[in-house]
């Protein structure tokens, strides 16, 4: 099993608070001959949506290599995407990013082409409160 994040508790406080229930922790996927671990599974019943399920990656993007980090976090993004369309026509992929990182990085126009160009959701959220300050779909 992989490490967790720094912000990993922080991500399932959030959740929590609002109304998701963990039903992973972590999410297994694959099969028997290969597994790929999201740090969450999260489900909600949503009035207008009926019941979401969610895979969410979260990831830490220090001062140094921000570049090689935001391959790996795309990579794993785009991997489990693929998976869940195969296992899990329900669940949707999320990667889970700091309010400080959304606002820097992520405000750059290749990391906006890119987000836009594989259709990346977004969880934004406040490490300090623990609270979600933003989906994108």
């Amino acid at each position: 099993m992989p490490a967790r994040d720094l912000y990993h508790d922080s991500v399932k406080n959030a959740l929590t608070k609002e109304g998701w229930r963990i039903t992973h922790d972590p999410l297994i996927l694959g099969d028997l001959e290969l597994r790929v671990y999201p740090d969450l599974g999260a489900e909600k019943n949503v009035a207008e949506r009926g019941m979401r399920t969610l895979a969410i990656e979260i990831k830490v993007f220090g001062a140094v290599g921000q570049i090689s980090e935001l391959q790996k976090a795309i990579g794993q993004y785009v991997l489990y995407r693929s998976v869940l369309r195969r296992q899990d026509l329900t669940r949707l992929p999320y990667l889970a990013v700091s309010a400080e990182i959304h606002s820097t990085l992520f405000q750059k126009q290749m990391i906006l082409n890119l987000i836009q160009d594989e259709n990346i959701r977004l969880l934004v959220f406040n490490p300090l409160t623990e609270e979600i300050e933003q989906w994108i779909d």
